[in-house]
């Protein structure tokens, strides 16, 4: 939360089930209560996985006191919109999901996985040159795409500033669960799925041996 307070772009590589989508919906739900006209727009693979997260949102704000709770203007499935002029919005990927107002905040989630993602990225641009902020979150899917090569500039210390977080700093998992990952589901997927590694995530990596 302090790196997402402290920098303008985040970029997260994780492993799944962490948490990090009810973080997200705390993050942004603290931001839109106790800033005016605080704009956030969630971006993920299906239109469906980025209404979970503003439900998130919408749950949370629901359950606050209400002398925390700011005023609903707009609360549905998709957005959530208080008198103070901020709002939450989700929206499936597509070419033009980045380019409507003026942004404060760009969450893309499961950035790896939206074959669209360079167009968005490009389109989000202008959006975000009055100053505002982005979070890519996602587990790896291989090399060469966006999410990738963000990743690989923020290692260097360009652009975002990089949070890896792999399956192990679940307090729950050990090395017994992991490997029952393997077994479940195939090295790579449970690679993509857990490892926070690129490499071995991709469709470079041979499932089973070779039969010559």
């Amino acid at each position: 939360l302090r790196s997402f307070n402290e920098n303008r772009f985040v970029i997260v590589n994780k492993g799944r089930q962490l948490g990090l989508s009810t973080l997200t919906a705390a993050h942004v739900l603290h931001k839109m209560l106790f800033n005016s006209d605080f704009n956030v727009l969630v971006v993920a693979t299906k239109q469906e996985v980025a209404k979970n997260l503003v439900m998130k949102v919408r749950v949370m704000h629901e359950n606050l006191p209400s002398w925390l709770k700011g005023k609903s203007l707009e609360d549905n499935k998709l957005s959530l919109r208080l008198n103070n002029g901020s709002q939450v919005k989700a929206v499936a990927a597509s070419v033009d999901a980045g380019r409507s107002e003026a942004l404060s905040l760009l969450v893309i989630d499961e950035a790896a996985h939206i074959e669209i993602i360079e167009e968005i990225w490009t389109s989000a641009q202008s959006t975000l040159s009055t100053g505002g902020g982005a979070l890519l979150i996602s587990s790896p899917n291989g090399t060469g795409n966006l999410f990738h090569k963000k990743w690989v500039l923020a290692e260097q210390g360009k652009e975002f500033y990089p949070i890896r977080l792999p399956w192990y700093l679940h307090p729950e998992r050990d090395q017994t669960w992991r490997d029952e990952q393997d077994n479940l589901l195939g090295i790579k997927m449970a690679a993509q799925e857990n490892d926070c590694d690129f490499v071995t995530s991709g469709y470079t990596v041979i499932d089973g041996p070779i039969i010559q």
